[in-house]
């Protein structure tokens, strides 16, 4: 706290330190906005001026992108990756873990990322959610995304373009607080050193507490970054950042359970602030991260630019959490034994997690005549790898917790790299043997942890290209591929060293085509196709009847639209149907226990509408109207076949954010803004059915009707340097859960009506 208050101190030095100068002159465009008139995007690698590229521009690409830029982060208030993303047109966030949320887009989660425009394994577990403090923008592609991102779902991709040296002198600081004791500090420098040489760094430290019991956040994180032009036609950027996060972690809320007799569960209805974790829960996660690349101008039509990644990521959990075991009472009795009442188990967890990342990118891009016209080309070849070790331990059934009246159980202990004795149930008043040897039968009310470790080494790389050909005034065709090869090693490291295993894909091609055309200079139409793969383990124990390995998950999209830009060019307008089938799911053999299958396939089509931009000076507007309809087509358990894939994303969903700044008049320096989201009703969870063994299996679905959250901000100006803003998120106190998962466990309230304010200063 003691760091907050300093931070928060000196930004209010700093607003006062320098004066307010009166400017007869208009007011220039922010760097922001000149980035953004700048920013060119091609299929999800972004080609702006800061990453030293230029390829197409946002409208003409054949495919659905939302970019949300520093403008929007900052009316919004978005601080973290998950924050923007709940925010992005068309995502749906979910997950069980309160620290690893998974972000689902046209049925399917998102594991492809890259830093401006390079593809990494950085942001896969153990990494935590990024703070956006280090990030300019981010640019979102919906659908396969394989041709620059190698294997992933055909979910799409998410790129963070990071901050870098401006051309001229800017000093930015803010400070925020808010509700549940939330403060935020940020400070931001970027100042030229010399001709073609330029620095940028900053910090940022946030404290906060949460809506729900017991649970807080702290972060400490710091950039810093160098560019330098080493000639006229060559620039070098190095630069790197630190990152430390330390959240309390939960596993969310359990449902009621579903009946015997077919009826469905349901969630619960208790307070929001209702956390069933422990008081002790913790983790503390520390990543370290360097990047460089290398742009060099050949000739005015030429460029090549080398880019490299590094991270190394420690994160330590130390939690308990419930078992996934939904409620059960006298009017819903579980299947044997006696109503729980909403008493269930807890577990203790610890895990130590390392893991190193690394990422080159080499591409080559330029332009050639041919009919007349520019055509374009990109070729480049990309490495991905991380080498990750994960240690853990697992005491379950060491206490129990009430969810209608949550008592924290004491921190057992805990120890990932060896054996421990058997440990007392938490108010058995057991005593147990002194020994860390299993025994048959176990010992009553006495608990054994498990633990081990495991050593996993991923390495992925590929060739890329793309041509873009315009054979026709108005006519673009765009085509490319990529071959991909692909290795994961695993290895067990405890109890006992395991063998190494190895599974690899060898040569994959993913293809990539697409045509606009231009019906008038500011509307155009398109049709794309693309697909990505998604490597896959057998079944342990199991064989395809051929004796053939295990393919990898396919997954195809077609996709056609059309895109118009107004108000001479700061507004654009998109409107894609979509139609994705992901093929050689697996299933095991119902009639032999030996032999796994390769048929099962799923579907997800929809229609997603779109507007960006500026209706009018200093009007701008973001959002869209997005309808997903995911379903099983073939799958082991009939049961499931017709039903939705992911019955948690809405099939019907709005999320709109409006901000009016007036550039002159009377009402200049201020500025009012809004958001809204809407989901249609979702559910988590499986259906009653009847399994091949001829015995029924409880429902775990969990329902939620549509809601609303609206949000407000509004803003004042108090001069050129000084501003001010507060943003009050669902507004009306909306009573709903933002994530569901099932009976079990993973359903997640949203946050209630919350408020924060910020004071920024800025002098350039």
């Amino acid at each position: 706290m003691r760091i907050v208050n300093l931070l928060l101190a000196s930004v209010a030095a700093a607003a006062f330190a320098f004066p307010a100068y009166a400017k007869e002159d208009p007011v220039p465009a922010d760097d922001a906005t000149q980035q953004r008139s700048e920013d060119i995007i091609v299929v999800g690698k972004s080609y702006g001026q800061e990453v030293g590229k230029t390829v197409t521009p946002l409208k003409d690409v054949p495919n659905t992108i939302t970019v949300i830029d520093r403008e929007q982060i900052e009316a919004q208030n978005l601080q973290t990756l998950e924050d923007a993303l709940t925010a992005t047109n068309g995502i749906t966030v979910n997950g069980v873990g309160s620290e690893d949320p998974s972000y689902f887009s046209r049925g399917f989660v998102i594991n492809n990322y890259l830093v401006d425009g390079v593809p990494t394994l950085a942001f896969n577990f153990p990494s935590v959610v990024p703070d956006l403090f280090f990030y300019e923008r981010l640019e979102v592609l919906r659908g396969p995304a394989g041709l620059f991102s190698g294997s992933g779902n055909p979910a799409g991709s998410i790129n963070l373009v990071r901050k870098r040296p401006l051309d001229g002198l800017r000093v930015q600081a803010s400070a925020g607080a808010g509700s549940w004791n939330n403060f935020r500090g940020e400070l931001d420098v970027s100042a030229p050193l010399g001709a073609g040489v330029g620095v940028r760094g900053g910090m940022m430290v946030q404290d906060q507490d949460q809506f729900f019991d017991v649970a807080h956040r702290f972060r400490l994180a710091a950039f810093g970054t160098l560019s330098v032009e080493l000639g006229p036609d060559t620039t070098f950027t190095v630069g790197g950042n630190y990152d430390r996060y330390q959240p309390a972690i939960q596993s969310g809320l359990p449902g009621y359970a579903g009946t015997t007799t077919g009826g469905e569960g349901r969630l619960l209805n208790v307070d929001r602030s209702t956390y069933l974790g422990a008081d002790w829960n913790r983790f503390r996660s520390d990543t370290w991260t360097a990047y460089a690349d290398l742009t060099h101008r050949i000739s005015d039509r030429w460029t090549l630019r080398a880019s490299g990644l590094y991270s190394d990521v420690e994160r330590i959990d130390v939690y308990s959490y419930i078992g996934s075991q939904a409620v059960t009472t006298p009017s819903n009795p579980p299947a044997t034994g006696a109503p729980n009442n909403g008493v269930t188990n807890h577990i203790a967890y610890r895990g130590d997690s390392y893991a190193k990342t690394t990422a080159f990118d080499f591409n080559g891009i330029g332009s050639f005549p041919l009919f007349g016209r520019d055509q374009t080309l990109i070729l480049g070849a990309d490495y991905q790898a991380q080498d990750y070790d994960s240690y853990y331990t697992r005491l379950s059934n060491y206490a129990r917790i009430n969810v209608f009246d949550p008592v924290s159980p004491a921190e057992p202990p805990l120890d990932p790299y060896g054996p421990l004795n058997y440990y007392p149930v938490q108010g058995s008043g057991a005593t147990c043997p002194a020994t860390s040897t299993p025994i048959v039968p176990a010992p009553a009310n006495c608990v054994l942890q498990v633990y081990g470790g495991t050593n996993t080494v991923v390495e992925q790389y590929g060739l890329y290209g793309q041509l873009r050909l315009s054979p026709l005034e108005g006519l673009t065709i765009t085509g490319g591929g990529r071959l991909t090869w692909w290795e994961s090693n695993n290895q067990v490291l405890l109890p006992t060293r395991g063998n190494r295993t190895r599974q690899g894909i060898e040569g994959r091609f993913t293809p990539y085509a697409g045509v606009v055309w231009d019906a008038t200079d500011n509307l155009n139409f398109y049709v794309s196709y693309a697909d990505s793969f998604s490597p896959q383990a057998a079944p342990s124990g199991r064989r395809k009847p051929d004796g053939s390995d295990v393919l990898p998950l396919i997954g195809a999209q077609f996709e056609a639209g059309t895109k118009l830009s107004l108000m001479d060019d700061t507004l654009l307008l998109s409107l894609a149907a979509y139609q994705i089938e992901q093929t050689n799911r697996l299933f095991n053999d119902p009639d032999d226990a030996t032999v796994y299958l390769q048929v099962g396939k799923v579907r997800a089509h929809g229609i997603e509408a779109e507007i960006g931009g500026e209706i009018l000076p200093g009007w701008r507007i973001n959002g869209g109207y997005t309808y997903t309809k995911t379903k099983y087509l073939e799958n082991a358990t009939t049961a499931f076949e017709g039903i939705p894939l992911t019955p948690i994303i809405p099939e019907h969903m709005v999320k709109l954010f409006t901000n009016y700044a007036p550039i002159d008049g009377a009402l200049r320096g201020f500025s009012l803004g809004g958001g809204v989201t809407w989901f249609d009703a979702t559910y988590g969870g499986n259906p009653f059915y009847i399994n091949a063994a001829n015995q029924p299996v409880i429902s775990t679905i969990v329902r939620q009707g549509a809601y609303a959250v609206v949000d407000l901000r509004a803003g004042y100006k108090l001069s050129e340097q000084i501003a001010l803003s507060i943003n009050a998120n669902n507004l009306l106190d909306r009573n709903y859960y933002a994530r569901i998962s099932a009976t079990g466990r993973g359903n997640y309230y949203g946050a209630p009506r919350s408020v924060f304010g910020t004071i920024r200063f800025t002098f350039e």
